[in-house]
Formats: C-alpha cells, sequence, structure tokens
C-alpha cells in the first residue's frame, strides 16, 4: 500500500534534509516518492502523524544471541526478531552460539526459514571452527554462499587457525569477527579492579582483552586481511586499535552499548544483571570508549542482548551466567549516552558504519531510495517491566524502570508496525 508520513525531524548526518521537518509519501512498490517540507496531497492508502518524532535509516545490530537453536526458552527465532523490529532495528546480526552452533548450510537455511519477518531482516554470523571449538575450519566459502554474513568464534586459540582464516576469508571479501579474549585469562567474573578485591572474586583483567588483540593485529599485519573485534570494553583495547587504525590497517570495532554506561562499582551489590562479557570495567575506562566514538577509533554500538532464563541469574553470583537483554532498553541507553557524546555521532555507530564494515548497501533518504526507517521520539518515555518486556526473559539492570526516550516503530518498504 500508498504510506504517508507526516511531521518526521530527520535524523542523518548524511541527509540533505538532517534537522529538518519533512513529510514522505511512500509509494505501493516502498520507494520514497516524495520528501516535502511542505503537505503532500496526493491520495494514499495509509496516512500516520508522527507528530515531529524522529527518523533515520533503520537500525542493524551487529552482536545480538537469539539463542535459537538449543535454548528456545531464553529467546527464539521468532521472539527475537520480533522484540528487535518494535525496538528500532530493521537488520540483526545473529552470533553463532547456539546449540549446535550455526556451521552448516542446513543451520543458515533454519535461521533464515524461522527469522521471516517484513520489518526486520537477521544475517547468521556462523562459526569458525566445527562445533565452536577453535580446532577444525568449516568451509566458509560455502557458508557464505548460503547466507552466512560473517564468521566468528571466541575460542580460537591456535594462532595458525586465525592466520589461515583470515587468508581464506580474503578470497571473498569474508568478515572476521574476532571476540578477543586470552581464554585462560578469562575465567575470571568480573574487571580486575578495587571492587573485585573488596568482593573477593576471581576477576577477568585488561590484558585477557588486549593480548587477544594484539596477537590479531600481528595477524592482519601478516597476511593483509581485515578483521572487526567485537565486545572491547577497555581503555588499552582502544589505544591499540587506534594505532592500529593510524598504520593503514584494515581494524574496525564495537562496543556493547551499556559498556558506555554501567561502570563496575555496579558490582558491589552481587546484582547478577551486572554480571555481563565483556565485563564492566571502571569510569576511566568509560572516558577512553567515549573518546573513541567521537575521534571514530570505536565504529559500531552493539546491543550485546544475551538473553538468560531465570534459574541462570537469580542464583549465586559466582554461578549466574553473563550476559543483559539489551534491544528494548537500545534507544533510552543510546539517549543517555548522547549527554556525552552528540546523537549525531552515535546514530551513525548503528546505521551506516556497521553495514559498510558488512559490505551491505545502506539507504538513504532520498527520492527513489527503498524506504528502511526508524522512527523515534526523544520525547517519550515508558515503563520497563513484565508486562511490557518483549523478551521470552527479563535478565535486565533497567528492569522495573521508567525510561526516557521511544521507539514508535520501522518502516521497511511500504511496511511499517507504526500505530
Amino acid at each position: 500500500m500508498s504510506l504517508l508520513l507526516n511531521s518526521l525531524v530527520v535524523s542523518d548526518p548524511t541527509s540533505k534534509y538532517h534537522n529538518s521537518l519533512v513529510n514522505i509519501l511512500i509509494s505501493l512498490d516502498g520507494k520514497i516518492k516524495k520528501i516535502s517540507k511542505g503537505k503532500i496531497n496526493d491520495k494514499v492508502r495509509k496516512k500516520i502523524d508522527c507528530k515531529s518524532s524522529k527518523i533515520s535509516i533503520g537500525w542493524i545490530d551487529l552482536n545480538a544471541n537469539f539463542c535459537d537453536p538449543g535454548y528456545e526458552y531464553k529467546e527464539d527465532l521468532q521472539s527475537g526478531t520480533y522484540l528487535a523490529c518494535s525496538s528500532g532495528f530493521t537488520e540483526v546480526v545473529i552470533s553463532p552460539n547456539t546449540n549446535p552452533v550455526i556451521q552448516t548450510k542446513n543451520d543458515i537455511s533454519y535461521i533464515m526459514n524461522n527469522s521471516k519477518n517484513e520489518l526486520c531482516k537477521i544475517y547468521p554470523c556462523a562459526s569458525v571452527t566445527k562445533n565452536g571449538d577453535g580446532h577444525e575450519m568449516n568451509d566458509l566459502m560455502d557458508l557464505n554462499n548460503e547466507g552466512a554474513i560473517a564468521f566468528s568464534d571466541s575460542r580460537i586459540d591456535n594462532t595458525e587457525l586465525v592466520l589461515n582464516t583470515l587468508l581464506y576469508l580474503k578470497q571473498f571479501n569474508g568478515v572476521y569477527i574476532s571476540k578477543p579474549r586470552e581464554r585462560f585469562l578469562s575465567s575470571g567474573l568480573v574487571n580486575d579492579s578495587l571492587n573485585s578485591n573488596i568482593l573477593g572474586v576471581k576477576s577477568i583483567p585488561y590484558i585477557s582483552e588486549t593480548i587477544a588483540i594484539k596477537r590479531d593485529i600481528s595477524l592482519i599485519e601478516y597476511t593483509k586481511g581485515k578483521i572487526h573485534f567485537s565486545g572491547i570494553s577497555c581503555k588499552e583495547s582502544v589505544n591499540l586499535i587506534r594505532e592500529a587504525k593510524k598504520r593503514g590497517l584494515s581494524v574496525t570495532c564495537d562496543v556493547p552499548i551499556y559498556n558506555f554506561l554501567l561502570d563496575d562499582s555496579k558490582i558491589l551489590d552481587f546484582d547478577t544483571n551486572y554480571k555481563v562479557f565483556p565485563p564492566l570495567r571502571s569510569n576511566e575506562d568509560i572516558q577512553e570508549l567515549i573518546r573513541g566514538l567521537e575521534d571514530d577509533t570505536i565504529d559500531v554500538i552493539t546491543s550485546n542482548h544475551q538473553p538468560q532464563d531465570y534459574d541462570s541469574k537469580n542464583c549465586e553470583f559466582e554461578n549466574a551466567s553473563f550476559g543483559i537483554i539489551s534491544l528494548q532498553t537500545f534507544y533510552s541507553n543510546m539517549l543517555e549516552l548522547s549527554s556525552k557524546i552528540s546523537f549525531d555521532k552515535i546514530i551513525q555507530k548503528v546505521t551506516s558504519n556497521p553495514r559498510k564494515i558488512l559490505g551491505i548497501n545502506s539507504p538513504e533518504i532520498k527520492i527513489g531510495d527503498r524506504a528502511l526507517f526508524t522512527i523515534f521520539d526523544d520525547k517519550g518515555s515508558w515503563d520497563f517491566n513484565e508486562n511490557t518486556n518483549l523478551s521470552k526473559s527479563s535478565n535486565s539492570p533497567w528492569m522495573n524502570w521508567s525510561l526516557r526516550g521511544k521507539v514508535n516503530g520501522v518502516v521497511v518498504g511500504s511496511k511499517t508496525n507504526l500505530k
């Protein structure tokens, strides 16, 4: 159907309409037919007054876990996809940390067939190694041809295997997503700091992250390949990646949204909702992460959505699983972060930048382009509780909070969940 969106403020620094109040007409074929600062009088099947809400190109999440197959009681492809588009995301890359891991063409087909949704496209990230055990490489080219958007593995200790992966991916410009952790130094629970000493729990030192990053940067130099580091969390990692970029190496990185907002003092009450990986670090680390956003050392902000069932969190801190559900609270977190860095800078980290890394064409808000929008209200608010929670899980430190900022919906072609 044709769709007319009235009264929208464009939030897209690359658009000539940036910060302008416009009306947008979308034709039956899903393309933008008109953008006007004045009234559009064309007859349409549906007209929506957006009441001066903001509009950007559709958001894309570079790292979320929908737990399907294997852990569907935490989240599944249908609930995750519905949650994502309701939270403003038109595309999501899901991690291979399922059971079994995403590693065959049948696995890719399963993801594609069970996540069909007109408003949100799911991209599977496949495991580099068989069963995700870090030993034997999967047939990455076959998986890419079947639809795997990228490749990742959190258990590769074998440096030669990473080197061979980088060389192999160069054949088809594949994307390797490194989850930087030195396994033997990453077996703790929280950041290594005064707070971990106060609690008396095993910690995760920053070098568990930087040792892995240094190794992989050396491999990029040797292979002339490329790596995306996912889930960096400390100031030393920012500095390593900043220097690698200055040397012209093909390096990009992302940070979970909550690592910009929450420091490791949150763990002092043993609240398991603050037990995450990468761990919450110090305020000093947060300041450097924000500087990294500002100078574009950090390319992408992710949700790192990691659902956990009730029993996995309602237990002793030592035994609790890592993770936060963070898709539905993402926009409210973005607004909180915008008190420290401009929203114009933030929006690029969830729209054009991740698409560039993945080699996906980025849409524009211009006549002739296919409509792919997220619409949101920075003056809105909502209550996050068991009645409004759209995830199957509830492991969020923001549960039972009133939150600023509300996602109105998304538009994909001529389809929308806007009310």
